[in-house]
């Protein structure tokens, strides 16, 4: 309290239209300090050290990104702080990050991946070891017990020479571990049917060039489709709660919506890029990703998907590359996976989402709230409350940026965006009661820290059935 006896605060953020997901657009300023959000209030009295004047902007909570790769292309520490610094200067203040170790214990890597993410990172963070082999899965209460881990991913279908896929028994297996666990705990899986993969691409070695098109043949929707179904099963049969990751089709969007029905319960996600790319992007190859971008009906469809809540949550599953290595050139077969999409999350969803009629509430959710509670770190994320972390995106809705990987500020020198005009762009972000990010320049240093996470007594909560408005 000042000399004057008003509160003083560390941070005030007046003026602003806030976002809340669950309760909707409130006008209303912010006060922080401490780190966190302590008053809300309209024409909040009180002194500060700082004012931000977001009047004419909409504050949302910081984006929670619960699907990102670190480390693929460079060294882990150098991509902890090259991506996140992109991920904060794009509105997004957490992340949960696939880690890989494809033969040997965790315990050999957790300890540095979480010193990274303690020193280098601008923005806060959980783990998500994906697991293949035996050892891992009987150390997975070793990493939930030390590390706080309570979610664990699997392959359905691997990538050769990246990632190995693992049998129906090994998923069973893993999913009767992660159960084990507790109610809270999530198993993620890519889904994929590997034997109609491999199938499609023996077919497509007629076509050693090929198009952006084409690659989607080499994934076709129907093996997804049918690796939803058995991850369904075998879930069930174990006692998981299943999250789907990168839901890219049409019929996969079916299954879900099956399921839904038969009243099951378990978490969809999609990701920015199979919602605003699509296979005839002129971009071509810089495109590639598995499951790959698919043609517009499949857009139409996870659109309806997000408004109707049959796809709760939104990410990117970013993977950075450099085009020396992605390799666009080298065509169909030898052009490699992986986007560089963190900076461009926010943008690409309130773009497409304005142009399909989407409620802002309903993007917002998706991207904050919804995959906060799934991973157990709500309501200290994923919202603006009193009592939660002071994490904040400050966005114009009606801004308009050409894409220029140069400004985004990770380490790819692309962008599957470029060129694309976006209207609605975060101005500044503020995380952890600190403005880190101001009109397209990093202005703060990295204050990132791993958040180990407490078993809970419930399954995962989300909004299964949206209802916009």
């Amino acid at each position: 309290m000042s000399a004057s006896g008003e509160v003083r605060y560390d941070l005030i953020v007046r003026g602003g239209a806030l976002v809340i997901p669950g309760v909707g657009r409130v006008r209303a300023d912010v006060g922080i300090a401490g780190g966190r959000i302590v008053a809300l209030a309209e024409a909040l009295p009180g002194e500060a050290a700082e004012v931000y004047d977001a009047t004419g902007k909409t504050v949302l909570p910081g984006l929670f990104d619960p699907h990102t790769h670190i480390g693929n292309e460079r060294s882990y520490d150098e991509e902890a702080e090259t991506e996140t610094r992109a991920a904060v200067l794009g509105g997004v203040t957490t992340i949960g990050i696939f880690l890989r170790s494809l033969d040997d214990s965790y315990t050999k890597h957790l300890p540095a991946f979480r010193r990274a993410m303690d020193t280098v990172s601008y923005v806060d963070s959980v783990f998500h070891p994906q697991i293949f082999t035996d050892e891992q899965i009987a150390e997975i209460p070793r990493y939930a017990a030390e590390y706080g881990i309570r979610s664990f991913k699997f392959y359905m279908s691997g990538l050769p020479g990246i990632v190995k896929s693992v049998s129906d028994d090994v998923l069973l297996r893993g999913f009767r571990a992660v159960a084990g666990l507790g109610p809270d705990a999530v198993a993620c899986v890519h889904c994929e049917t590997g034997a109609l993969i491999e199938l499609a691409r023996r077919e497509l070695q007629t076509k050693p060039e090929g198009t952006l098109a084409d690659w989607e043949l080499a994934h076709p929707a129907e093996a997804e489709a049918l690796a939803i179904q058995t991850a369904l099963h075998l879930a069930g049969t174990a006692g998981a709660h299943l999250y789907v990751v990168h839901l890219s089709s049409r019929q996969g969007l079916d299954v879900v919506r099956r399921g839904r029905r038969q009243g099951l319960r378990f978490t969809v996600e999609t990701t920015t890029p199979y919602l605003g790319i699509a296979s005839d992007d002129p971009n071509g190859f810089l495109a590639k990703a598995v499951p790959p971008v698919r043609t517009r009906d499949h857009h139409d469809a996870l659109w309806q998907g997000v408004l109707e809540g049959s796809i709760n949550t939104v990410g990117t599953d970013n993977t950075s590359r450099c085009r020396a290595t992605k390799q666009p050139e080298a065509g169909l077969h030898g052009a490699r996976p992986g986007l560089p999409v963190l900076g461009t999350h926010l943008p690409v969803l309130l773009h497409h989402g304005r142009e399909r009629g989407v409620p802002l509430e309903v993007l917002v959710d998706c991207a904050t709230r919804a995959p906060a509670k799934v991973y157990g770190i709500y309501p200290q994320k994923g919202t603006i409350a009193v009592g939660s972390d002071a994490d904040l995106a400050i966005v114009d809705l009606d801004l308009e940026r050409v894409v220029r990987a140069d400004e985004l500020l990770g380490m790819s020198d692309f962008s599957p965006f470029e060129g694309k005009r976006l209207r609605g762009w975060p101005v500044a972000t503020i995380k952890g009661g600190r403005i880190v990010a101001r009109d397209g320049r990093i202005v703060g240093p990295p204050t990132g820290r791993y958040l180990p996470r407490e078993a809970r007594d419930r399954a995962p909560e989300v909004d299964w059935l949206r209802r916009p408005g």
